[in-house]
């Protein structure tokens, strides 16, 4: 089982590991982005990404979307020798479709993480997974709200860490790396990433340290 942070509400019993005390507005924000990302029914959006691959360095543009009782689909778009390659997962399986030519792009790491995974599995620990930090970061005139998840059992730069950062008061997956070992592997932005929610959801109570029952997340 995973352990670290519990918070309930907007009161945080103890501040999480990484944060300073300055931080601690970011870390009740942190807890409502992870109750709304547990109460989400769906998203979509256009993903810019680069994934670097040994000595490969790969530019694409996904499509993405997921239902909360359907499947999560990622079709590129961009460029063309890509285009069509399409992603279908579930939770029972992972599906990888292609007209033309096959595509073998390899993998982020040792887990076997592909780069068009990527994105429903940062996702996935936003709202299960173990969130080590949340800060705020300035980039010119913007403010973000800055998460890293990382599994709890490895220290600080090992392993496999995802980092996001998120539109402060609309929650809004803006920008995201993949890093391993402490090397960045997988960087994305999107514009226009949205969000469905259940109507009347409360999210007053949220983890920051596995799922919402409160056990171990991905």
């Amino acid at each position: 089982m995973r352990r670290g942070l519990a918070c309930v509400g907007l009161v945080c019993a103890v501040l999480l590991t990484g944060c300073h005390k300055e931080d601690a507005g970011a870390q009740q924000q942190g807890v409502l982005l992870r109750g709304q990302y547990q109460a989400m029914t769906g998203w979509q959006g256009t993903f810019q990404v680069t994934a670097h691959l040994g000595q490969q360095v790969y530019d694409f543009v996904l499509e993405g979307s997921w239902t909360q009782d359907g499947e999560t689909v990622l079709t590129v778009m961009d460029p063309e020798w890509m285009a069509g390659v399409t992603a279908r997962m579930t939770q029972e399986e992972s599906v990888l479709e292609y007209d033309g030519a096959g595509m073998t792009l390899g993998t982020l790491n040792g887990d076997g993480l592909s780069p068009i995974a990527a994105i429903p599995t940062m996702l996935d620990e936003v709202s299960q997974g173990y969130i080590a930090q949340c800060s705020w970061e300035q980039e010119g005139e913007r403010t973000y709200l800055e998460l890293l998840c990382r599994d709890p059992e490895e220290e600080p730069g090992e392993g496999t860490e995802y980092v996001m950062w998120f539109e402060p008061d609309t929650f809004q997956l803006c920008m995201g790396q993949v890093q391993v070992a402490g090397t960045t592997v997988l960087t994305l932005t999107s514009d226009d990433f949205t969000m469905e929610m259940k109507d009347n959801e409360s999210t007053d109570h949220a983890n920051l340290d596995g799922d919402s029952s409160g056990q171990s997340g991905t």
